[in-house]
């Protein structure tokens, strides 16, 4: 304890020498002068002198002792202070700045990339609930001509019947002992049924693939 104050003391009047020098008192100027003692408690020493100064000056004002020259330094390294707290003042609030001046830049870039990704998002949307219109269209068209298939099947099949009916009325009227232009008219009509008979078949077979193929069709999800 004993010897930081002492190296307090010494501060102080290395500081006023300094200063009566006409030179800025700085931590190395001061230990130069003194010799000895770490930077820190220079340093924390050297604080407490700027501190004091002003009020030791007042205090030469009201009781004249220091000499005008010690004054005038003293004045000069004060608005050196000023000065400098002033520039180091102006460099903080321009970094400030332009640090606002980023953030502001990030924020408008983030409202921008939001907005672009919204807009992705309702164009996509909306080509799906095209995209789920078309579908829905498609299997109304499939159902529709599903149910035209199925009934032109009842219709080949009725009619497929009827032939199968004549067929068999033919055969029978063959077999009654009928002769001469009957039992011709009535092979030629038979090959004529059959004939027919096979051409509607084959159609109900077509109908029934396609009639197949539809209903797969229509069970695919939409």
């Amino acid at each position: 304890m004993t010897q930081t104050v002492g190296t307090r003391e010494k501060v102080f009047t290395a500081a006023d020498m300094l200063l009566e020098q006409g030179i800025r008192p700085t931590q190395q100027a001061v230990r130069e002068q003194i010799g000895s003692g770490s930077l820190t408690t220079i340093n924390k020493a050297l604080n407490d002198w700027w501190k004091t100064l002003g009020e030791r000056i007042t205090r030469q004002q009201q009781h004249p002792e220091l000499p005008e020259p010690v004054l005038n330094i003293a004045n000069q390294l004060w608005d050196r202070a000023l000065a400098y707290a002033e520039n180091r003042f102006e460099e903080q609030r321009q970094q400030l700045l332009q640090r606002e001046s980023e953030l502001r830049g990030e924020i408008e870039r983030t409202e921008h990339g939001g907005h672009q990704a919204l807009k992705d998002l309702q164009s996509q949307n909306g080509r799906l609930l095209d995209r789920c219109e078309a579908l829905a269209n498609e299997k109304h068209e499939l159902e529709h001509k599903l149910l035209k298939t199925d009934e032109q099947t009842y219709r080949l099949t009725q009619q497929l019947d009827e032939v199968r009916a004549k067929l068999k009325q033919s055969e029978q009227m063959h077999s009654g002992g009928q002769g001469g232009e009957a039992l011709i008219e009535a092979r030629v009509r038979l090959s004529i049924q059959d004939e027919e008979l096979a051409r509607l078949r084959n159609r109900n077979d077509e109908l029934n693939r396609e009639n197949a193929m539809l209903r797969q069709q229509l069970q695919k999800p939409a």
